[in-house]
């Protein structure tokens, strides 16, 4: 039952198809809401008041009202939505949870087989001069297929490294869901002991959701030195972190399964921010024969952070694409709404109403459509992304209130803008007219 729920969690969290059947299902939900006001308003009210004739001129045009609708209120959803979920790297705590509070990611191509924590291991490999607060926390890899998104391929067995997980655990790193609903230290316990043969591990959450397609709780089948079968069950997920694309099992249940592996291939490194760059060309110096490759760990969020980016902005060119059919649809619709409408106009004039009064009726009709599509659009998404809302930063909230606010003020100035245009039309059409 853990295993369902923890499922499920992530499935809610992540599922695009879910995602998109919400935003739509409440815009449908809206156009019906909405449908059902537009009625009911213009069946209320019999007399003749301005109030009156905007909602019974809407109904009468209700067809054409919810085609604009529709078309602005999609495209809305869509921008805002994907805008939404970028990421950003400026929340300090997101990034300490991506790497851990760890600066520098060394790979070699040659396995190291000495102990950079201890004295002597620096000295044989002639790191005498790291700093004496560098924690380092080497990991051992099998190396099996590339899982991350840098991989548009599905991965059936990916990369496992055999990692410290009582380190991990007491460093700042992101952890997501897991199948026991255990607290952060009772699960990384729980990482350190096979369960009836079968070995736990730590997965990101998007090579589990994108790369593997699976959830958790299910389980990845290697095979071991002695040529049986390892079974690795997905335990728990990461929350984007510089992990992704690996596997991670504890360091001493990876060397249960394949026991010839036992030279470190990944090592990470914490050091003081200041000092990171002389460690950097120290190491470089240092392991240049064991092909060592070092980048800093925000510059690897980063190169996968900007895969995602990449596909949101396609995503919302796209979307974008929309909106701006929206918008011309919009912009159609009021025109040609105010062309239909001017022997409406000049009845109005007969029958005795204002000028202020006829720029009131043809503002409202033209602004609730518009302003509805846009209300909805933007909510939709807010909810849509509910489950991560926690996640957005700030900056990416004052661009999302700051468009908002863009559009509703042009839809408001461009409305005012063609009413009273075509009024002062009618208005010069009829002075010229008089004998």
């Amino acid at each position: 039952m853990t295993v369902l729920l923890a499922g499920l969690n992530l499935f809610l969290l992540h599922s695009i198809t879910l995602f998109v059947a919400i935003g739509l299902l409440l815009l449908l939900t809206a156009t019906c809401w909405g449908d059902w006001i537009l009625y009911r308003k213009a069946h209320k009210n019999t007399l003749p008041d301005t109030s009156g004739l905007v909602w019974k001129t809407l109904f009468a045009h209700k067809k054409q009202a919810i085609i604009s609708y529709l078309t602005l209120a999609i495209g809305i959803f869509i921008v805002f939505s994907v805008g939404l979920n970028r990421k950003g790297f400026t929340d300090s705590h997101e990034l300490a949870t991506g790497t851990g509070g760890y600066f520098l990611w060394c790979e070699s191509s040659v396995p190291i087989y000495h102990n950079l924590a201890t004295d002597a291991g620096r000295e044989r490999l002639a790191l005498t001069g790291l700093p004496a607060s560098t924690q380092v926390v080497q990991c051992l890899r099998y190396q099996a297929d590339e899982a991350s998104c840098l991989n548009l391929n599905q991965v059936l067995t990916p990369s496992v490294l055999g990692i410290d997980m009582q380190a991990l655990g007491e460093s700042c790193i992101g952890i997501g869901s897991n199948i026991y609903q255990a607290d952060r230290n009772e699960l990384f316990e729980r990482l350190q002991y096979p369960e009836d043969h079968v070995y736990p591990a730590l997965v990101d959450e998007t090579v589990l959701t994108w790369s593997l397609g699976m959830k958790l709780g299910d389980t990845l089948h290697y095979e071991a030195n002695n040529g049986k079968k390892a079974m690795i069950r997905l335990s728990g997920t990461l929350d984007n972190t510089i992990f992704q694309g690996y596997i991670l099992t504890n360091r001493k249940l990876f060397s249960d399964i394949w026991e010839e592996i036992t030279g470190s291939e990944v090592i990470l490194l914490r050091v003081p921010e200041t000092e990171a760059g002389e460690v950097s060309t120290l190491l470089s110096q240092a392991l240049h024969e064991y092909g060592v490759r070092i980048t800093p760990t925000l510059e690897r969020l980063k190169e996968f952070n900007s895969v995602t980016d990449t596909y949101l902005t396609i995503f919302m060119t796209l979307g974008g694409i929309g909106l701006l059919l929206g918008i011309m649809s919009f912009i159609i619709v009021v025109r040609k709404n105010l062309i239909m409408r001017r022997k409406e106009t000049e009845l109005y004039h007969t029958v005795g109403f204002t000028r202020q009064q006829i720029e009131t009726i043809l503002t409202k009709e033209n602004l609730l459509v518009p302003l509805y599509a846009i209300l909805t659009g933007v909510s939709s998404s807010f909810i849509g992304i509910s489950a991560g809302i926690a996640h957005i930063q700030m900056e990416i909230w004052c661009i999302a209130l700051l468009y908002t606010f863009f559009f509703v003020i042009c839809t408001l100035w461009f409305v005012k803008r063609e009413v009273r245009k075509e009024l002062k039309r009618d208005h010069d059409k009829k002075y010229i007219h008089q004998p």
